[in-house]
């Protein structure tokens, strides 16, 4: 409760706005140890207690948390996938926007991969694809599968806010991914 009454009182009120909060639930409620960030994370704009944990991925460490602007932004660490606890961080990488836009276009970052560092292509996807529509389509993809470190990889927070991850070079070949929508329209994923 005391991180709202800092926030300028102007969005809230008009109708058919959208919060980081609607798109993200689980930021009206305490910060878990989930949600700690795996590396040093000090960047001055991110309200550090708003830093919430999603999907867990073999390809990146993914996060949702507010700016000072109250955007909603999507963190992320490239991970390297070696499952023995021995993996490579790369990043932060940190991506905002205004939620309406979120709710519309998602969130997406890259980091690149060095020699030494592994990269990634992630999509935070609009909060109105599903994890079934997102299984779909990436299953149509030639090669794509649901075991350990698929060429492109899904999974949805128990809320239901899917992401994509993927290693840059995919992402480059792919180009694009498209989803249906719940309203019967679609959305494009651009990868680029």
């Amino acid at each position: 409760p005391s991180a709202s009454s800092s926030s300028s009182p102007s969005p809230t009120s008009s109708a058919g706005s959208v919060t980081a909060q609607d798109i993200i639930p689980t930021l009206a409620q305490a910060q878990s140890d989930e949600d700690k960030a795996p590396a040093e994370f000090n960047e001055p704009s991110i309200k550090a207690s708003s830093l919430r944990a999603l999907a867990p991925l073999s390809y990146a460490q993914e996060f949702a948390a507010v700016n000072d602007e109250d955007e909603l932004c999507l963190i992320a660490w490239a991970n390297s996938g070696d499952g023995d606890g021995t993996a490579t961080l790369n990043g932060p990488e940190v991506e905002c926007e205004d939620p309406s836009e979120v709710k519309d276009e998602g969130l997406k970052l890259s980091i690149d991969s060095t020699k030494d560092k592994p990269g990634v292509v992630l999509a935070m996807l609009p909060p109105d694809i599903t994890e079934d529509a997102a299984r779909t389509e990436l299953l149509k993809i030639p090669g794509n599968h649901e075991d350990l470190r698929p060429p492109v990889e899904f999974k949805a927070t128990d809320f239901g806010v899917v992401s994509v991850a993927m290693e840059p070079a995919t992402a480059e070949e792919l180009g694009s991914i498209t989803f249906p929508r719940k309203d019967g329209t679609k959305f494009t994923l651009d990868l680029d």
